[in-house]
């Protein structure tokens, strides 16, 4: 299965120039494992964006799929499906 992934703010500088990229991916798969994945090829700075101090999501980050945020989907347990468009938007900062 193939999946593309969005990120912006911080998260766009991490994942490269464009903040976009495709993944192939093993079937069954849900949001918490690409998660672990994407944390696995990024690194502590791609980890210290998505999870707190506690490896639980930060409550900051918004996670969309498709344009719904799995907030009102199943949460870390929504499973991805083929083609899906995985947006990731970390706490941004301003004023």
């Amino acid at each position: 299965m193939r999946v593309l992934i969005k990120a912006f703010a911080t998260l766009r500088e991490i994942l490269g120039s464009t903040g976009q990229i495709q993944l192939e991916l093993k079937d069954n798969i849900n949001v918490n494992t690409l998660l672990n994945i994407l944390a696995e090829k990024y690194g502590e700075q791609f980890t210290r964006y998505i999870f707190n101090e506690k490896g639980e999501l930060n409550p900051f980050v918004k996670i969309f799929i498709n344009g719904r945020n799995i907030e009102f989907l199943k949460g870390l347990e929504t499973e991805l499906k083929n083609g899906d468009v995985i947006t990731l938007i970390p706490p941004v900062a301003g004023g």
